[in-house]
């Protein structure tokens, strides 16, 4: 199977150094909560993970994408951390049972599952993998950021950084939205522009699968979990239309 970052990950921290995610204060509160090891699905170039394994967590970090996890893997010796890499897709994957007590989805990872059989599937698996009482937090779109057919096609600039040689290097993001489906396609275009003018670009595609509240509960359910909660951002406030995040946690239903 093709690394599905493999250029996207040549930028990711180029267009997000010095950007700290909102959600790593969050990930590290529910990780204060439990003394066992924590685990991070999807984990990419290992910002969350690394944070964690600095507040002295005990830390597995998955991802499918050699590429990114080939960064997640230098910054991590550059930190004199430990953290466990696991590089492969959660329904691929023999995860060892009742080991965590924090495993967290980070932003929109979730929505790389392109079915229903393999949403449930992915979290029937970190099901098994919590603690008795641990806990499962996935990070998802919120209402303000759903799916939008208005804007097919419309071209955004999500990200504008100089180089270190003195480049520009713009990302631009393009969606095609299907409502019926519940599908997204994103091609993201990096376009990297030299000194002396010359335009240089590459592209990458995503397919994604979005997923709504009510839905989530049933997911979660069926994969064995019980829903606890559903917030609206980092700070753990309601979910309104306003949401540019949905974040639910859930328990084993055993535990």
């Amino acid at each position: 199977m093709a690394d599905p970052y493999s250029v996207d990950a040549r930028f990711y921290d180029l267009l997000h150094e010095g950007q700290p995610g909102d959600d790593t204060g969050l990930w590290l509160a529910f990780a204060g909560r439990t003394d066992r090891p924590i685990l991070e699905a999807g984990t990419g170039t290992g910002r969350i993970a690394i944070a964690l394994a600095l507040a002295g967590h005990r830390v597995t970090a998955i991802d499918p994408s050699p590429a990114m996890l080939a960064l997640a893997r230098r910054k991590t010796a550059e930190q004199s951390v430990d953290i466990g890499f696991i590089e492969g897709r959660i329904p691929d994957l023999s995860l060892e049972a009742g080991v965590f007590g924090f495993i967290v989805i980070p932003a929109d990872v979730f929505l790389y599952c392109e079915t229903a059989e393999e949403q449930v599937v992915t979290l029937h698996l970190l099901a098994e993998a919590l603690a008795f009482n641990g806990i499962l937090a996935i990070d998802l779109p919120g209402p303000a950021l759903w799916l939008d057919p208005a804007t097919n096609g419309q071209p955004l600039l999500v990200h504008s950084v100089e180089t270190e040689e003195g480049e520009t290097l713009d990302a631009w993001h393009v969606h095609e939205d299907d409502l019926a489906r519940q599908e997204r396609t994103l091609r993201v275009t990096y376009e990297t522009t030299a000194r002396d003018g010359t335009v240089r670009r590459v592209f990458s595609e995503h397919r994604l699968r979005y997923v709504y509240p009510f839905e989530m509960e049933c997911l979660l359910r069926l994969a064995g979990l019980v829903p606890l909660d559903t917030f609206g951002d980092y700070d753990l406030g309601p979910l309104t239309n306003d949401s540019e995040r949905m974040i639910i946690t859930a328990r084993r239903s055993e535990g």
